[in-house]
């Protein structure tokens, strides 16, 4: 607990002021801190600065707080990435999963990529010691010296604050058990994030009629498999041939690489066999789906197991989920920051977009995109929900604004975004972009959402989940993804967008649960509204 003394917040702010709300919102979280709150939710919309309300407060804690270690972190890979891109917060190192980091050691002799998760060695001492052999160099010299992985997780543990992925954060024990304040950034999701770590494809040997029992014996034939990898690349690197041929090498450092692979799928099986168990005993409810995956329906046990031996949580999100992962919290708001005039958001229906129709909606839909398109022909992003949908609408476009439309790459998700912002006046027929992508300045004036993000409602998992909690989670997702949508565009005070909301499905599923909408979002939409008396859109 941070200790009752009065701090200079100012004197931790790396710019120059403070936005409207934000300080004031550092010093209600500091408050509740000090009154023993553990889990508080930071209600903050666009351009409000969040992210560097959690910067400063883990700056904050860990120079007043003896022996604290505060985590910043998210479920988005992306904003980790955007943070040490930013100079203001550069005393702030972060890190990554092994997979962003190439691995110096293999890499230098094959030409095949190899990243630092493919690393046969066990800790960083024994890599550098066993390549300095390998190499015929100085210790100081060798390639495991120059691991740009261990480099950043070694200045990582160092700091007293740092910032690193929400899967990093939860596979890293050690990392975990450092930890007393965890700064969530982007946690709408962290729900989704939760109940997909536990999710279990169970091996044809478990028995789903003695799920407990066979899940224990599994568990135990995996720790075994685990200690024969570990011996079997301890032989493997000890039996490095001397002065091989090129093909030589490259078979052995295959076998090291699916060695290391085997080991890391054994361990990540020891992982969720522990978690299905755990759920087992704590009495989760769950599914095993027809493809034989073991699912839990809800993320409170996974909530409850992350927030137990920390003393501060801080959830920040314009459109904040606490409420479904734990009822004890507080909860601090800032007000957007941004005037309404600037951030429009207008109900076009065209029609329904549920699978009987929005084939034929589609036919009708595309020509309104073109058009709301060239009302200002800058950058356009149409969130279409889902790849078949965004290839229909591509398909009923006519040939001249195809030529202007990036339809996006299933296998290549950032490539096509960034292929998109490259090329003047352009639509981006996306998917799965409605939160994580910073779209500001005067190119980007049309965000378009053609469907609203409804998930499967057919599918096993979403249906048991709707059984479970009567659709709660299933509305829940569906309004905070239309709210992640229309705030991509409108990201500072002198930005201008317009959002059209196309499926006429929003209508009557807007009007019917408006309590899961923030007062920003409604108030954006009643401004459209009045608007729409004074001057209709002949299109």
């Amino acid at each position: 607990m941070i200790e009752d003394i009065d701090i200079d917040i100012d004197s931790f702010n790396p710019y120059p002021s403070f936005r409207p709300g934000q300080k004031e919102a550092i010093a209600q979280i500091l408050d509740l801190h000090k009154k023993g709150h553990k889990i508080i939710e930071l209600s903050a919309p666009t351009a409000s600065g969040k992210s560097l309300d959690l910067y400063i407060l883990g700056k904050l804690l860990t120079e007043n707080q003896d022996g604290a270690f505060a985590v910043y972190t998210t479920p988005l890979i992306a904003l980790v990435n955007q943070l040490k891109q930013t100079d203001a917060f550069h005393e702030m190192p972060t890190l990554k999963g092994k997979k962003n980091y190439p691995c110096p050691f293999l890499s230098r002799y094959d030409e095949e990529p190899y990243f630092a998760d493919d690393c046969p060695f066990d800790t960083w001492e024994t890599a550098i010691k066993a390549s300095s052999e390998y190499d015929h160099r100085d210790i100081r010299e060798t390639t495991c010296a120059t691991c740009v992985y261990q480099r950043e997780k070694e200045a990582f543990m160092k700091a007293r604050f740092g910032a690193t992925t929400f899967d990093r954060y939860m596979i890293d024990q050690n990392i975990r058990d450092r930890a007393s304040i965890l700064l969530i950034d982007e946690s709408s999701g962290l729900e989704k994030k939760l109940v997909k770590r536990v999710e279990m494809k169970l091996d044809p040997s478990i028995d789903l009629n003695n799920l407990r029992e066979s899940l224990v014996v599994y568990l135990h034939q995996k720790s075994e498999q685990t200690k024969s990898l570990e011996q079997d690349i301890e032989n493997k690197l000890d039996s490095r041939p001397s002065n091989p041929g090129k093909k030589e090498l490259k078979a052995w450092l295959k076998d090291l690489k699916e060695l290391s692979k085997q080991q890391r799928e054994c361990e990540n099986e020891i992982r969720k066999a522990s978690k299905a168990i755990a759920h087992l005993d704590y009495g989760t409810p769950y599914i095993i789906d027809k493809g034989r995956c073991f699912r839990i329906l809800e993320g409170t046990k996974e909530f409850e197991d992350l927030c137990e031996d920390l003393d501060l949580v801080v959830l920040a999100s314009g459109t904040p989920t606490t409420f479904l992962l734990t009822q004890d919290y507080e909860t601090v708001s800032i007000q957007h920051p941004i005037p309404l005039d600037r951030r429009l958001i207008y109900e076009y229906p065209v029609g329904f977009m549920n699978y009987d129709k929005r084939s034929e909606t589609v036919r009708m839909m595309a020509p309104v995109i073109a058009k709301l398109h060239y009302k200002y022909h800058r950058h356009t992003i149409v969130h279409c929900g889902y790849y078949v949908i965004a290839k229909m609408i591509y398909d009923h476009l006519s040939p001249s604004v195809q030529k202007e439309t990036i339809l996006q790459d299933q296998n290549n998700r950032e490539g096509s975004k960034l292929r998109w912002m490259a090329k003047p006046n352009s639509i981006f027929l996306s998917v799965e972009f409605v939160e994580g992508l910073d779209l500001k300045g005067p190119e980007y004036p049309m965000n378009i959402i053609a469907k609203v993000p409804f998930e499967p409602f057919k599918d096993e998992f979403v249906a048991a989940r709707n059984d479970h909690d009567n659709k709660m989670r299933y509305n829940v997702y569906a309004a905070v993804e239309v709210m992640q949508a229309a705030g991509r565009t409108t990201r500072t005070n002198e930005d201008y967008s317009e959002t059209y909301i196309l499926d006429s499905s929003w209508q009557s599923f807007h009007r019917r649960y408006k309590k899961l909408f923030h007062p920003w979002f409604d108030a954006a939409c009643l401004r459209c509204k009045q608007l729409s008396e004074v001057k209709k859109y002949d299109w």
